[in-house]
């Protein structure tokens, strides 16, 4: 994937901080901590990541959980022992690897949270504002259902995204729900934000509302892959969101199995905290960084935050115009109906 430019004022600035410093990173010893890397999301960001990583000169180091929240520990651990100068942690359960990232801290070795937050002092926090996507989808659903059975099929409940963004979401729907316009005939958290449990999930309340669902509201993208198979299972073209933007994504709403994603540029996330990662292990600050304390607990953290951006049938194209997708990839399939980037 190639490096693009895109609007993120914020991220610009922060990868303004690197420039020149190149020479200076090529000892540095990046590790990564992935919690879910069968995702096809991360691998988006590993790009990211790695595009900057090798540009200055640096290493990368990284382990993969595959879901495990004792693995991750494990992971960060042995990634330590690796020699990594600085951690960059995708940590999918932050209570669980707390303690070797506070031995990690006073071992001298920077931490970066990694789109899942870590409430730790000295923790550094990069990701997109939770708030904003939580807004985001719940505008997209309001414009395609403004009225009607709701399913909402959430993230998982230790992930403190999860309850930012459905926070936010829950405040711009409680009018519609008040006023009766809306009903949720079903909504429940999906540990690991898992597909095939989403598809579960989604079955279950399919199955105990006789059908009679008229929208499904899903936090991701890996997600809406399950719910949209079990739609098309039960013969339902309903609308149906998501959240990454990531291609596979970007492909069903082109063949109106997803009605829109909320496109977080995970290559561009990984490109920044790279970025903030090198700067870190150099002791150096990072610009545009910002004070943030709005997780669960409070502890306030730096932190560079990334806007978001929804994705629709409509605005395909921008996606592409990036280089965050191809049009081949994004149109493969597509026959009936086509999306204008597709005809």
């Amino acid at each position: 994937m190639r490096s693009f430019i895109t609007k993120a004022a914020v991220a610009t600035a922060v990868a303004m901080s690197f420039a020149g410093s190149a020479l200076a990173a090529d000892d540095i010893t990046v590790g990564v901590s992935w919690y879910k890397f069968a995702d096809e999301r991360w691998k988006i960001d590993e790009a990211g990541i790695i595009d900057v990583l090798d540009k200055a000169g640096a290493t990368y180091i990284s382990a993969d959980a595959d879901f495990s929240a004792e693995k991750s520990v494990a992971d960060i651990e042995n990634l330590i022992t690796r020699g990594a100068d600085v951690l960059i942690i995708m940590s999918g359960v932050a209570d669980a690897v707390g303690p070797v990232v506070n031995q990690a801290l006073a071992e001298g070795v920077p931490v970066v949270a990694y789109d899942q937050i870590i409430e730790q002092p000295g923790v550094f926090y990069t990701s997109f504002d939770a708030r904003s996507v939580g807004h985001a989808l719940a505008e997209g659903m309001l414009e395609v259902a403004p009225e009607g059975n709701y399913a909402l099929i959430k993230g998982d409940n230790g992930d403190p995204n999860t309850h930012q963004m459905f926070g936010a979401f829950a405040e711009m729907m409680q009018p519609s729900i008040d006023s009766g316009a809306i009903t949720v005939v079903g909504e429940q958290f999906v540990d690991g934000w898992r597909p095939e449990t989403a598809k579960d999930v989604i079955e279950q309340m399919l199955t105990a509302n006789n059908n009679d669902v008229q929208a499904v509201m899903v936090m991701n993208d890996g997600m809406a892959s399950g719910v949209s198979k079990a739609l098309e299972e039960q013969g339902m073209v309903i609308p149906i969101s998501g959240q990454d933007g990531a291609p596979g994504a970007l492909n069903r709403i082109a063949r109106g199995q997803q009605t829109f994603t909320i496109w977080k540029n995970a290559y561009e996330l990984g490109q920044t905290a790279a970025t903030v990662a090198l700067a870190l292990a150099k002791g150096e600050e990072v610009e545009g960084a910002m004070k943030f304390d709005k997780g669960p607990n409070g502890v306030e953290l730096d932190a560079v935050l990334l806007p978001v951006e929804r994705i629709d049938a409509t605005n395909l194209d921008k996606t592409v115009d990036v280089g965050w997708a191809t049009k081949d990839r994004i149109c493969a399939g597509v026959t009936d109906n086509p999306p204008a980037l597709c005809q």
